[in-house]
């Protein structure tokens, strides 16, 4: 059986799943599937869960992505897929994968409100000094 190589890459750690005989996900267009071999393919995954198989266990391994981009690529006959992601999870379980991704979003969603918020306030700052320092000026 024809193998790749998984890797999964984001601002914390890469992983490199050897041996891995089938990856499903999705895309915009919807859910699709991906063996050794593959043609070439660049795409914008969704946020949400994928699966993958490895030579060793006839199981699906669980992962998730807050979404980002999938390349797979085929080099002298070897693929290699790599989903590039801001944060990825893995888990054997997909429940509790599920509930540790919703987690996931929460913060994500948590610090987004946060930074948005802090930057408002920082413009506004900004847009008094410039004002004060317009009024002082001859």
């Amino acid at each position: 059986m024809r193998t790749f190589t998984l890797q999964m890459l984001d601002g914390h750690r890469a992983v490199d799943i050897d041996d891995t005989t089938s990856l499903v996900a999705a895309d915009a267009s919807g859910a699709f599937g991906l063996q050794a071999g593959h043609v070439d393919l660049l795409t914008v995954i969704e946020p949400g869960l994928f699966r993958y198989r490895t030579r060793h266990s006839p199981e699906w391994c669980y992962g998730a992505s807050l979404g980002g981009m999938l390349h797979c690529r085929t080099i002298r006959g070897r693929t290699t897929v790599c989903i590039v992601s801001g944060r990825f999870l893995a888990h054997a379980d997909p429940v509790s994968l599920q509930t540790e991704f919703e987690h996931m979003l929460e913060r994500e969603h948590r610090l987004r409100v946060s930074t948005r918020e802090s930057r408002l306030q920082l413009d506004l700052v900004l847009y008094k000094r410039m004002q004060e320092l317009t009024k002082a000026a001859p």
